[in-house]
């Protein structure tokens, strides 16, 4: 019979040993994925990894992963402060889309400026409506006990519906667009390129500052010693006068909020407007939900997490072009990871104890007899 058993001698070292076989083992799956997938594995290996230094300017490539990872990056670290205290958050996608709604809705009350000085009201419209999204699984959960998990996933459908009605029907823009779409927002509003070429624009300094914030309370406040009581010993936060309903509503605000930041930045500097949910989503919430579990919800391993995956996302776009190889490699290849991540996770906290499925107990027996 095999069980777990909790460790008593775990070192940052030992987390160091764990996270080198997570990456080792992750490397051996992705190379036997891309042998599956490619007739030149050896040179679509090659090509994922160095990419950047491969056909178009190198800060062009680089552009897109900081990019990608910034969003990612804010959106996980947002999660994982509901996971952190055992509130289970997958819903950030419907999250991020309702950010984007929230973005445009603050445009059109606005009166559809022009002028700059409208912009960080736009993206505040969008933190709203991603942290009121977010409020209705917590109000669920807290006044009739219902699985978080389940009603904010079922939430992710319903704002990508909800998306694509107002793209066709009473936001619907242009009728000769190939697509369902709004009116763009005006140049003169949208954040502004950082380097002239590239995807990077002022929009990601907001990701990264905000992702900055939450790290320190996490690292260095009451508020994140708070949500490592309530992970590592659920009971004790009672004891300590925290409540699990109020750890529930900051949870699913903080993170719903982060979302939809995300995704009025997305809406503001990406695309200008809004598109129906199937060409405008890119899953970047439920992306972030494998890179908080992949940095260990430390909001630095997050930060790592979100630029690896991000590379390896935009690396496999590239050899999909270049060599005709399927871009799901990225998703298989990040699957492959969060299990050699979470496998090796657990086994730095427990090891196996075997035993026998049946012990003869003699003392039971001859108790038993007498």
């Amino acid at each position: 019979m095999i069980s777990l058993e909790r460790r008593t001698d775990v070192t940052g070292w030992t987390s160091l040993r764990s996270i080198g076989i997570a990456l080792i083992l992750t490397s051996l799956v992705s190379i036997a994925i891309l042998m599956i997938m490619s007739e030149r594995p050896a040179q679509a290996l090659w090509q994922m990894l160095t990419f950047p230094w491969q056909g178009r300017r190198m800060e062009v490539q680089f552009g897109l992963v900081f990019q990608q990872a910034a969003y990612l990056a804010v959106i996980a670290i947002g999660l994982s402060v509901g996971f952190r205290a055992n509130v289970w958050n997958i819903g950030a996608e419907g999250q991020f889309a309702l950010g984007s709604i929230g973005a445009y809705t603050g445009y059109l009350l606005l009166g559809s400026p022009e002028s700059m000085w409208a912009l960080p009201f736009i993206l505040l419209a969008g933190v709203i409506g991603g942290c009121l999204w977010a409020l209705i699984p917590a109000a669920l959960k807290v006044t009739c006990n219902t699985n978080e998990l389940l009603t904010s996933l079922m939430l992710v459908y319903i704002g990508g519906h909800i998306l694509t009605y107002l793209c066709i029907g009473p936001w619907k823009g242009d009728p000769k667009a190939g697509q369902a779409e709004t009116y763009p927002l005006p140049e003169s509003i949208r954040p502004s390129t950082l380097i002239s070429g590239t995807e990077l624009h002022t929009g990601l300094i907001v990701l990264f500052v905000a992702f900055a914030i939450l790290a320190v309370i996490l690292m260095f406040t009451l508020l994140g010693y708070r949500l490592r009581v309530a992970q590592h010993t659920p009971r004790a936060e009672r004891f300590a006068g925290f409540s699990p309903n109020n750890t529930v509503w900051m949870s699913f605000a903080i993170s719903g909020a982060l979302a939809g930041l995300a995704g009025a930045v997305y809406m503001t500097a990406e695309t200008g407007k809004l598109i129906q949910a199937e060409n405008y989503l890119e899953n970047f919430g439920f992306a972030a939900i494998v890179i908080a579990f992949l940095g260990r919800l430390n909001p630095v391993g997050i930060l790592f997490a979100a630029f690896l995956i991000s590379y390896v996302n935009v690396g496999a776009s590239y050899i999909q072009a270049a060599l005709r190889v399927d871009d799901s490699v990225a998703d298989l290849i990040e699957v492959a990871a969060l299990f050699a991540f979470l496998g090796t996770a657990t086994l730095d906290q427990y090891r196996l104890k075997f035993s026998a499925p049946f012990r003869h107990n003699k003392s039971r027996d001859s108790q038993a007899s007498s």
